[in-house]
């Protein structure tokens, strides 16, 4: 009896020390997801710190004559791009403001990357005002937008400049979590191992048993040790090609489209004008794609889309109004089922990408009108997207959700309605085409509802 009774307690200490190391290994993992996380909104932002430098030419050129856009669909585009900006920034500061919860080392670590973050905040918001500034100027006092080039492009390399320090300083973070990680994985192993030896030393009659039980433990952990290292080791490659795609694909097409705008600028001949332009709206669709695969993988990856208050149909209502912009022959309609939805729990910017994302599909195959309509239980809200085009062949509404998969010639890249879906499915929710319209169903709880209108 008291043989057994070591044993329970011995066995005891070897499931508490099994304990103790998973709860540190886990608390050492979540806070490298949210290194993470703030990684990715800074490496978005920097993508769009990009994209409105090229759109701040692009808006010259089109003053100018030389690109053949309009006023709505540039502005557009700046507005588009100065958003999402605004939202990435916000986006990696909200995360770093989590240091005011967990343990005092994980206060620590997310606290130094909030510094980081911060301390480049004033010249990221700097920038995006005197950006979209510049680009409204354009076309109201093109000679003063033309002199202010030069103080907006040492803003732009200054900006530059912090990005990438800023850049380095979470990398700098998110290795030394993924050590520290990796530290307390042989911590628990070697505490799981000296537990085991110790019931081994102290219960000879057990000996043969308990041995067992140590080993089977430590081929568990050590099993697990392999596991969270291939984890860690595909995050770390992923994150790896993030950064890659973003620097070595997105900046040299980015800088080829604001160089060729700026030739356009000092003027060419006829000829030329023509090349030029053609290689501005090629570079611009490689943009778009480059875009669209980081999408595709952070998607992959389970990133995550948090919830929070959101009036879905001012959200619909606004994206409609950019469409408007960017396509003004078309009529674009929103209607209301009753009863309308009130402010409810979802993801407002991943429901606002995905339904951009149809609309722009929307736009690329519509004769003339295209309609949202948004519906409402008490437990999930629908939105519709209903084009009068020719619709979806029967054969093709499963394979049309699949990657690279265009159906026309109407120029989409083929990744819109998977990352649609992709969006819809990281909320819980799902997206189909029934009946010639994309349907996006996500479960919403509804904090209040509104009366008829």
């Amino acid at each position: 009896m008291a043989i057994g009774a070591a044993g329970i307690i011995l066995t005891l200490v070897v499931v508490q020390s099994a304990l103790w190391g998973l709860g540190t290994v886990n608390r050492e993992h979540r806070t490298l997801d949210l290194i993470r996380q703030a990684q990715q909104y800074h490496q978005d932002a920097d993508m769009q710190h990009d994209a409105l430098h090229a759109d701040v030419y692009r808006a010259l050129a089109t003053s100018g004559g030389q690109v053949a856009l309009s006023r709505q669909e540039v502005l557009a585009d700046v507005a588009s791009n100065a958003d999402r900006f605004e939202r990435d920034v916000d986006g990696a500061r909200a995360l770093s403001a989590s240091a005011s919860v967990g343990s005092p080392e994980e206060r620590t670590r997310i606290g130094t990357v909030g510094s980081a973050l911060d301390a480049v905040r004033a010249k990221e918001l700097a920038y995006l005002a005197v950006a979209k500034q510049l680009a409204e100027r354009a076309f109201t006092n093109r000679g003063a937008a033309l002199a202010a080039l030069g103080p907006f492009e040492q803003l732009f390399r200054e900006l530059e400049g912090a990005l990438a320090d800023t850049t380095n300083q979470l990398a700098q973070a998110a290795d030394k979590a993924d050590e520290d990680a990796h530290h307390e994985i042989g911590t628990a192993q070697q505490r799981i191992l000296g537990a085991s030896g110790a019931a081994l030393a102290g219960l000879l009659v057990m000996a043969f048993m308990l041995s067992r039980v140590g080993k089977r433990l430590a081929e568990a952990l050590t099993e697990v040790e392999a596991h969270v290292e291939a984890v860690v080791r595909s995050d770390q490659h992923s994150r790896d090609f993030l950064a890659y795609a973003a620097h070595q694909l997105r900046t040299p097409v980015s800088a080829t489209r604001a160089s060729a705008e700026a030739l356009l600028l000092k003027g060419a001949s006829r000829g030329q004008e023509q090349l030029l332009s053609a290689l501005i709206q090629e570079t611009g669709r490689a943009g778009r794609l480059v875009t669209a695969l980081l999408r595709m993988a952070r998607l992959d990856q389970g990133e995550a889309t948090p919830a929070r208050s959101c009036d879905v149909v001012e959200l619909c209502r606004r994206e409609l109004e950019r469409m408007e912009a960017r396509a003004p022959g078309l009529r674009w309609v929103l209607k209301v089922n009753q009863p309308a939805p009130g402010l409810v729990m979802l993801s407002p910017d991943a429901t606002a990408e995905a339904l951009a994302n149809l609309l722009d599909n929307a736009r690329r195959h519509a004769n003339r009108t295209v309609t949202v309509r948004i519906s409402s239980t008490s437990e999930v809200v629908g939105i519709s997207v209903r084009d009068d085009g020719s619709g979806l062949p029967d054969a093709a509404r499963i394979s049309a959700f699949e990657r690279f998969v265009s159906l026309d010639g109407h120029g989409g890249s083929g990744l819109g309605l998977p990352i649609a879906r992709g969006l819809a499915e990281s909320q819980d929710g799902h997206l189909e085409y029934q009946r010639g319209r994309f349907i996006m169903t996500l479960p919403a709880r509804r904090l209040e509802v509104k009366s008829a209108a």
